[in-house]
């Protein structure tokens, strides 16, 4: 049995391909709507009694599309015999008046079998493009290594130039990925302001305040910093918050009600830089929109900063970023490079999300370990590219062939 995959705009144009392609002994096995268009999987030297046999269907019942389809592609094709048929399995099954079970099981078996010749494509369809775009292949390779999406591989990959260096593997992706990433040039240890940071518990929000107060107070007096924390639910917050206050000596006041915040904002008014250290949230909590909410009543003098551990799974900080965009965010902070294991993960959430990255933070130093990620988009994906080298994690080809079967291929060689 040979099985093949076509796809085309609509289904005539399908139809002729699969006649002109396997002739009309031609059997389509399953149909659909695609992004693309139609696909069609159609099959040649089928058994097709055994199928019948398994559907619980009789074998004189077999259905062609023969008449208007097919005659209608004839005559597109200036055809002067008559079209051929070609045999839908699909169609005459649907058609047999079967038990509510049976019809379950049909379904069922036909889903097996999709699934099963969906997995045999794919991984066809990846072998060719290894044997016919192999530098192509292997820079895919390479990003999925250090843990890029498929779609933010194939966006890098098709922003790429055609050349035939293999030393551009490596150096001509990393680049082209540190010029995709979305950044922010941010002047607040230059002018200050009112910032508070939001995000999920544990992402390292208090230290990334303590951070940037101890890198503006460099330059700054210790009295034109306020810090505030608004974390009414981890105990010990406020306390944790002044141990690092007390190194640079600045205050710390408390806000355990948003109409306190307001208030307290109002006082700080003159302060030059004020920072907000608010209560970790999960991105699926209750409360989290009513929160949101009443801390967006003071956009008009706060800036908010997503606060975003690069450890984190790529689909929880897609959901995150999508759950803390309710309030204007003016970037986000990466925190914890130094625990991934991938970094492509977190760069990949950045620039599907379109949200630019203000600082990365990368240990436990204060306040050396806070870099702008304006002038540092480089040094993140060599980073990425010491993770991959430290946890060498394994190729999965058959992976490989999911992810990248369908994907359209650019004219890297």
């Amino acid at each position: 049995m040979k099985i093949k995959r076509y796809l085309d705009k609509d289904m005539r144009h399908v139809l002729r391909r699969v006649r002109e392609d396997q002739g009309p002994d031609a059997v389509i096995l399953s149909n659909r709507r695609v992004d693309d268009g139609i696909e069609v999987i159609a099959a040649i030297d089928y058994d097709e009694a055994l199928v019948r046999q398994a559907m619980g269907s009789p074998p004189d019942d077999c259905e062609d599309i023969s008449s208007d389809a097919l005659a209608e592609i004839a005559e597109d094709d200036a055809a002067t015999t008559a079209a051929a048929p070609v045999q839908i399995v699909s169609a005459e099954l649907t058609k047999q008046p079967v038990a509510d079970d049976s019809i379950r099981q049909m379904q069922d078996e036909l889903a097996s079998m999709r699934g099963m010749l969906e997995t045999q494509l794919s991984g066809l369809v990846w072998k060719d493009t290894c044997r016919r775009f192999p530098r192509h292949a292997q820079i895919l390779r390479n990003l999925s290594q250090i843990g890029l999406a498929p779609d933010i591989a194939n966006i890098v990959v098709n922003r790429l130039e055609p050349t035939n260096d293999l030393k551009s593997l490596w150096s001509a992706p990393l680049t082209t990925l540190a010029q995709t990433l979305p950044v922010v040039d941010d002047e607040l240890l230059q002018q200050g302001g009112t910032i508070a940071l939001i995000g999920p518990t544990g992402v390292g929000k208090t230290t990334t305040i303590a951070k940037i107060a101890s890198r503006f107070a460099i330059d700054n007096w210790a009295d034109d910093i306020a810090l505030i924390s608004a974390d009414s639910y981890r105990i010990g917050a406020k306390e944790h918050l002044s141990a690092f206050a007390n190194i640079i000596g600045a205050k710390v006041y408390s806000a355990t009600s948003f109409d306190e915040l307001s208030d307290v904002l109002v006082r700080l008014r003159n302060k030059k830089l004020v920072l907000i250290d608010t209560e970790g949230r999960s991105q699926r909590d209750r409360d989290l929109s009513s929160r949101l909410a009443a801390y967006g009543r003071n956009a008009d003098r706060v800036k908010f900063y997503l606060t975003l551990s690069a450890a984190t799974q790529e689909a929880a900080l897609d959901e995150t970023i999508r759950e803390f965009n309710k309030v204007p965010l003016q970037g986000c902070i990466v925190t914890k490079i130094d625990e991934a294991a991938q970094l492509g993960c977190v760069m990949s959430a950045l620039i599907r999300n379109e949200l630019p990255v203000a600082w990365f933070s990368d240990g436990q130093r204060i306040p050396d370990d806070l870099h702008p990620a304006a002038r540092k988009k480089l040094w993140l994906v060599n980073q990425a590219v010491e993770c991959m080298e430290a946890s060498r994690p394994r190729i999965d080809e058959r992976r490989m062939a999911e992810d990248y079967s369908r994907q359209k291929f650019a004219h890297v060689q």
